[in-house]
């Protein structure tokens, strides 16, 4: 999955999910997500929780922090990273089971 699939997956979460009346072309790589949609813990929560549905992911409470919510690019970095990581686990341990 490219991260411009990621982007505007994580658009369309934000836009369906926080309940924002925007259009997905209307938010930017580099917006940030406090100004943009003045969030709060509990946006971020459903965020968080939107996120890791639509992508099949688990965030670590170790990896919550301010700078991956900074803008809508680093958080897309972050979940491209977060799937990247996951398939990755996931090959190793069919790998292992096939032995």
């Amino acid at each position: 999955m490219s991260i411009e699939d990621v982007k505007d997956r994580i658009v369309e979460v934000m836009i369906r999910d926080l309940e924002l009346n925007l259009n997905p072309e209307e938010v930017h790589g580099t917006s940030r997500l406090d100004d943009l949609f003045g969030m709060d813990s509990i946006a971020i929560t459903e965020l968080i929780i939107g996120i890791e549905k639509e992508f099949t992911i688990k965030i670590p409470a170790e990896d919550l922090s301010v700078e991956i919510f900074l803008d809508l690019g680093t958080l897309t970095e972050y979940v491209k990273k977060r799937l990247h990581d996951e398939t990755t686990m996931y090959r190793e341990g069919q790998d292992k089971t096939q032995c």
